[in-house]
């Protein structure tokens, strides 16, 4: 917001008869250094004016703002307050004084203090930025409505004022509605607001629309224009990692590494970096990785889970399950460690207790697919077909982004209860979703052999172990090349 200053600020605030030519000059001189940046200068000039005249309300201002680009934000607080208890009306005293309490963390009073500054002046384009840092204000108290309003209501007064496109943009993201943030971003751009900003911005939503290569681009650009801008590589890491680009991310998160210098920042990168690994199968590399991520951060619930992750896969079971337990006492409604820790107990043939936390974690969240899809594959394993069916079927209304797995274990379970004719849309559907998916394939020999239609069998089992071999998945060729032999002799004789 403009700023008033010199001495037309000084004549509006005093009467005629208070004018003493010192004050003012200094008030003059103080204005001047404190626009020039020297901000100590300043500071003196204005304590000088009012040790003359403690009732100069622009004094108390200008050293305010002084005071808090300085960083003494208890003392600008201090000076704020006290133009304002000599003048309530004086709009950039609230203004100033919200400034400073956003800075200190008081967001509720940050956003009083916009607010009377916003009801004490005429709606003009000069008060978008008031608008907009209390749209900053009511996002870090949490109430994106609030704050979706004031970053709108800035563009309704100054349709140029691209910071508030930034700001509508973080807050439509969050709210879900990634085309309006998409939109905002790109008009901040066209604006040339914050560039480097908005490119960063809109990285995340194409991240989140899975256009991983346009994220790509977009940190790539927001870098050149930044490169400290703060968790730019990290992002790009995750878009690279997403892109299966697992050498690309494995540089920039180790680039990232070199550029951050806070251990908890540092502590996430480690744990994107295992989980890179633990993707390519490098397991004592991404176990390096994870545990040095818990030096960093022994609370980090990504680490301790990943790490699990890998023990599970190399099958250190016992140690998988103690690390998903601690996941859980340090954040018992961590669904990911309560569907891996499911698993391992699985592995470690502990189905029973397998069961129970599959349950636990519905329970905790029964909109949860990949619970109820762990679930019914366990239920149909220990030959609970009637649950498991139920379970498969809860899984797949939910919408599980694999949905292709969970119609495939759905077929099969159909197909153990006898029930072909579900057990074959099942299966036609996960392979509509998925033409390549072997296990969709073995579970249509499995039907047309049950059926008595062998040739039909044998193709879709050939069809499975091709599948199996391109994926170099060794359980599943020698599981199929069985049931193929099997199948094959059966029909000789």
């Amino acid at each position: 917001m403009k700023q008033f200053s010199g001495i037309a600020l000084a004549v509006w605030l005093m009467a005629p008869a208070a004018l003493a030519q010192s004050p003012i000059q200094l008030l003059e001189q103080a204005n001047r250094q404190r626009e020039q940046g020297r901000l100590t200068e300043a500071a003196n000039l204005y304590r000088r004016v009012l040790a003359s005249n403690d009732r100069l309300v622009a004094a108390h201002f200008g050293l305010g703002v002084t005071l808090r680009q300085q960083g003494d934000l208890t003392g600008a607080i201090a000076a704020h307050r006290r133009a304002i208890a000599l003048d309530e009306r004086f709009v950039p005293a609230h203004y100033g004084l919200g400034l400073a309490l956003f800075q200190q963390g008081d967001a509720a009073g940050a956003v009083a203090a916009y607010e009377r500054a916003i009801a004490l002046s005429p709606a003009t384009p000069a008060l978008a930025p008031t608008y907009y840092n209390l749209g900053l204000a009511e996002e870090a108290r949490n109430n994106l409505p609030g704050a979706l309003r004031a970053f709108r209501q800035a563009i309704v007064l100054d349709r140029n004022y691209g910071p508030a496109r930034l700001g509508l943009g973080a807050i439509l993201r969050r709210q879900g509605d990634l085309a309006g943030a998409e939109a905002a971003y790109q008009e901040a751009l066209r604006l040339n607001a914050s560039p480097a900003e908005a490119r960063f911005g809109l990285g995340i939503v194409l991240y989140e629309t899975q256009r991983y290569s346009e994220a790509i681009a977009a940190y790539q650009e927001a870098l050149r224009l930044n490169p400290n801008l703060s968790f730019a590589r990290y992002n790009l890491g995750l878009a690279q990692a997403a892109a299966n680009q697992p050498t690309a991310a494995i540089a920039t998160y180790q680039a990232a590494l070199t550029a951050t210098p806070n251990p908890i920042h540092q502590a996430e990168i480690w744990a994107a970096l295992g989980d890179v690994h633990l993707q390519q199968q490098n397991l004592e590399t991404a176990a390096r990785d994870f545990q040095k991520s818990l030096e960093l951060n022994p609370q980090s619930l990504r680490a301790r889970n990943g790490l699990g992750l890998t023990r599970r896969r190399q099958g250190r079971f016992e140690e998988a399950i103690a690390l998903y337990r601690e996941a859980i006492r340090l954040d018992a409604r961590y669904l990911a460690a309560h569907n891996n820790l499911g698993r391992a107990l699985a592995d470690a043939n502990r189905p029973e207790e397998a069961i129970t936390v599959f349950r636990q974690a519905i329970a905790l969240n029964p909109q949860n697919p990949l619970a109820h899809s762990n679930l019914g594959n366990l239920l149909r394993a220990q030959g609970q077909t009637e649950a498991a069916i139920a379970a498969l079927r809860q899984a797949i209304v939910l919408g599980r982004n694999e949905l292709w797995v969970d119609r495939t274990n759905l077929g099969l379970a159909l197909t153990e209860q006898g029930n072909y004719r579900e057990a074959r849309e099942s299966l036609q559907q996960a392979l509509s979703l998925r033409p390549n998916y072997g296990k969709a394939h073995f579970g249509m020999g499995s039907l047309y052999a049950l059926q008595g239609d062998t040739a039909r069998a044998l193709s879709s089992y050939r069809e499975a172990l091709r599948l199996f071999q391109l994926e170099n998945d060794t359980e599943w060729i020698g599981r199929t090349q069985q049931t193929l032999q099997s199948l094959t002799a059966a029909t000789r004789s």
